[in-house]
């Protein structure tokens, strides 16, 4: 059965599902986050009289659900790839964490950030 909305909202993990390493993962929940690092400029008598930001590297985490009960886990370094609108790009896995609760889907976490090339 398909969703249907009446409205304009946004609903969903937009950049579910992912492939990491041939295999495609349902996304359960996800976080991308955009930092930058300020750079103050002093004047001669050490007051402030600017500063420039400097993006960051995109990081973030999500977990996934096993695409099937033979599905291991991601390893490190393996590339995450989505395909939403807003955070389509490939992603570097840098964690990955296993957990297991009796009477859901078998999943893991992963940690990530952007490839620059």
């Amino acid at each position: 059965m398909a969703i249907t909305s009446d409205g304009t909202e946004a609903f969903g993990i937009e950049d579910s599902p992912v492939t990491i390493n041939g295999v495609t993962y349902v996304v359960e929940s996800a976080s991308f986050t955009y930092g930058s690092s300020r750079v103050d400029v002093n004047d001669a008598n050490g007051e402030p009289s600017g500063s420039v930001t400097i993006p960051g590297r995109v990081e973030g985490s999500c977990t996934l659900q096993y695409a099937s009960s033979s599905t291991a886990n991601p390893a490190i370094g393996n590339e995450m790839v989505t395909t939403g609108s807003r955070n389509a790009a490939t992603y570097i896995i840098t964690e990955v964490g296993d957990a297991q609760t009796a009477g859901d889907y078998a999943k893991c976490s992963v940690s990530f950030y952007k490839k620059i090339n």
